[in-house]
């Protein structure tokens, strides 16, 4: 990779040598510097594709943003991806923060613009974030992971800027005369985060300059140590866990620490989500002594006869709708949820095409706005594939033999307002796969917490 004078602690290693290179672009100073350094380093504009959301949460300064992002592409011969959401509606459905909830849709955004199985999702953040991102969880109490704070690397996701300041990015902008957009919102103190990045962070750099430098030095330490535990961990689990339940003579041998990273793993790999220190204190207390107790997201612990699970409670009740793309989406119902995108089988024109091969897969092509999945509501109809007669998912649910207690925790993707696939009954037809399908999404629904009860 080309070597950056201005910006030494830029750090491209790592990029798939094929594939998308997805850049997610807001237009501010720190991913169009990721930007213009992508462009040396990678050679070709050809892989490159801008990804820029708009949250739906700016008015008219979030379109000009929007606006200059599709100008800058223009300019460069790379192409530009654009989502249109808004956050603060689903954040609301979510019941989690509007922060959270815009960080899922993009990356959820940014993985559906990949290749399956290649590609990179390079994102700007850069050292202030990593501290900031590390006092933020300090404050608010967290675990070793937290202290960690961004990793580089994650999957395909890198971040290339991890090593470098936001003065030096600001100063290497000036120096090469690059034009970018400032988010207002950044500048207020209405999010937590900036009120760390204009109140705190200039008292401490009073005491160090160079903050963030020794705020990544030590992230870059404790990551090693986290990466020590979480094998260990696995380790554990690899000869623990049996039929979906863990085994909890091996937990009452290992050292504390070790033990609350084992049980995180194994519940955040049922499905629970959110967990926080109480949370996993609760679980090692039912399963050292026995009982059960609470989890987030509708789960409950529970330990009998020497074995460790968690299973969803009142699922039935709960309804929801969560924006989902390409890739693997864990359900707030503890379900996973996988889209799979692949090239179609070579089909000839007027050939009848086996519903039956197709009947979980529907036409990429449909894809053309953001997917939501979610439980039924009161009057969903749906045309199922092949048959063109519309019914009620009741009806439906009742001719495929869904047992009544499992309809209201069955998963729907909707587009547009129309049910494109039903768990349990398949595609709707006006997504099916035709003869001139060139990409499908294949689907796939699992319940781990199920699998683990056979």
């Amino acid at each position: 990779m080309s070597d950056f004078p201005e910006l030494s602690g830029a750090d491209f290693s790592g990029i798939s040598q094929r594939g998308t290179l997805v850049v997610g672009f807001s237009g501010g100073a720190d991913s169009t510097v990721l930007l213009h350094c992508l462009l040396e380093a990678a050679g070709s504009r050809d892989r490159i594709v801008l990804a820029h959301v708009n949250h739906g949460l700016r008015g008219a300064e979030a379109d000009r943003d929007e606006a200059f992002c599709r100008e800058q592409a223009g300019k460069l011969g790379v192409r530009f991806a654009c989502l249109h959401t808004d956050v603060k509606a689903l954040a609301q459905q979510e019941g989690v923060s509007v922060e959270v909830c815009g960080r899922e849709v993009r990356y959820r955004f940014f993985e559906s613009l990949l290749e399956e199985g290649e590609g990179t999702i390079l994102t700007a953040h850069h050292g202030d974030d990593n501290a900031e991102t590390m006092l933020m969880n300090l404050v608010r109490g967290t675990s070793l992971l937290g202290l960690c704070g961004i990793p580089r690397q994650r999957g395909r996701i890198l971040r290339p800027l991890l090593r470098v300041s936001r003065e030096e990015i600001e100063q290497y902008c000036a120096a090469r005369g690059l034009a970018y957009v400032t988010d207002s919102s950044n500048l207020t103190d209405e999010y937590g985060r900036n009120r760390i990045r204009n109140r705190v962070m200039p008292l401490l750099r009073e005491e160090n300059p160079r903050l963030s430098e020794a705020m990544g030095r030590t992230a870059e330490s404790l990551r090693l140590l986290q990466e020590y535990l979480d094998g260990e961990a696995e380790k554990l689990l690899s000869g623990a866990v049996r039929d979906g339940k863990l085994e909890t003579g091996p937990l009452r041998q290992a050292h504390p620490a070790l033990r609350l990273e084992a049980l995180k793993l194994y519940l955040e790999d049922r499905g629970c989500r959110g967990l926080e220190k109480r949370h996993l204190e609760s679980a090692q207390s039912v399963a050292l002594r026995g009982g059960r107790c609470s989890l987030p997201g509708g789960f409950t612990a529970e330990c009998a006869q020497n074995l460790f699970f968690a299973s969803a409670r009142d699922q039935g009740q709960t309804g929801f709708s969560i924006p989902v793309f390409v890739g693997k989406t864990v359900l707030p119902n503890g379900k996973i949820l996988i889209l799979e995108k692949k090239p179609c089988p070579d089909l000839e024109n007027g050939r009848k095409i086996n519903n039956l091969l197709f009947k979980n897969s529907f036409d990429y092509a449909t894809m053309t706005g953001v997917f939501l999945a979610r439980t039924r509501r009161e009057g969903d109809r749906f045309t199922p594939v092949g048959r063109r007669v519309t019914k009620g998912l009741k009806q439906l649910f009742q001719e495929q033999r869904v047992p009544a207690s499992q309809r209201e925790n069955m998963v729907l993707l909707e587009c547009g307002g129309q049910i494109v696939f039903c768990e349990g009954v398949g595609v709707a037809e006006p997504f099916r796969i035709t003869p001139r399908t060139e990409t499908l999404v294949a689907v796939t629904v699992s319940n781990p917490l199920q699998e683990g009860k056979a």
